[in-house]
């Protein structure tokens, strides 16, 4: 194997366990409290929702219209459209399945406790393709920007999950490896989006664009609503737009 494609593809593995780990900082809290706020948590999942916005809307887009100007924008459009749509079909597929069980996590805590885990696991895979979109790329700075949005994004979702799988009778070291399980997609699709952006660099704007389509629906579809289910929207603009300065900064400092 070349060894920059080993490279690649190490960095980027690396880069989304990382990501997948940081699940673990949102279980961490609930060895010490019985209850985490879900005001907490909803903050958490706006500030999240911003920094993933800016990573999708203008560095994955960006990126992607400067590698095709002109009228060869239509690639990054379709990918974004393709990729909202991919996300869209998973979050429902999942919806609309509940029979299905895992790891006997039925009988320990319930359908419900199995279709959060299954929902929360199917949708990590656009985000494990966002991560390897964006190392594949060749933009370092991009994938760290990504990986570490998503990272963010993964502390309130095992709260989230935590809070609901506790409702459910699990115990919270249980909690915290379903929390990572969840999350497994991503290092799992990550190299192999990296993989084949490195063979099909052309296809590169596209795969740019259907990843920014699928984490920009995952804001709108998933951590918004959730957000303004417990606060305000006042405190959900407060920090979402929190997180879209953090996500410039952070794309400032690694160079994008």
């Amino acid at each position: 194997m070349d060894a920059d494609l080993l490279h690649l593809l190490l960095i980027t593995f690396f880069a989304a366990v990382l990501a997948d780990v940081s699940m673990v900082f949102g279980v961490i809290p609930f060895f010490f409290l019985k209850n985490l706020s879900r005001r907490a948590s909803a903050t958490l999942s706006a500030l999240a929702a911003g920094m993933m916005a800016v990573a999708s809307l203008v560095q994955l887009t960006g990126e992607g219209l400067r590698r095709a100007p002109g009228l060869q924008a239509w690639e990054v459009a379709a990918g974004f459209g393709l990729g909202a749509l991919f996300y869209a079909a998973v979050a429902k597929w999942v919806r609309s399945n509940q029979s299905i069980d895992l790891l006997q996590l039925r009988k320990s805590g319930g359908a419900k406790s199995l279709l959060i885990v299954a929902a929360m696991t199917a949708h990590s895979l656009p985000e494990g393709v966002a991560i390897g979109v964006s190392f594949g790329s060749g933009e370092a700075g991009l994938g760290i920007a990504v990986a570490s949005a998503l990272a963010v994004h993964n502390i309130p979702e095992a709260i989230a999950i935590t809070l609901a799988l506790r409702a459910q009778g699990v115990s919270t070291w249980q909690c915290m490896g379903w929390a990572v399980f969840t999350s497994l997609p991503q290092p799992i699709a990550a190299p192999f989006a990296a993989w084949l952006v490195w063979l099909f660099e052309p296809l590169l704007p596209f795969g740019l664009g259907f990843a920014a389509g699928a984490m920009v629906f995952l804001v709108i579809d998933d951590l918004l609503p959730d957000a303004l289910e417990e606060i305000d929207p006042t405190r959900t603009a407060t920090a979402f737009t929190v997180g879209a300065i953090a996500m410039m900064l952070l794309g400032r400092l690694v160079g994008m």
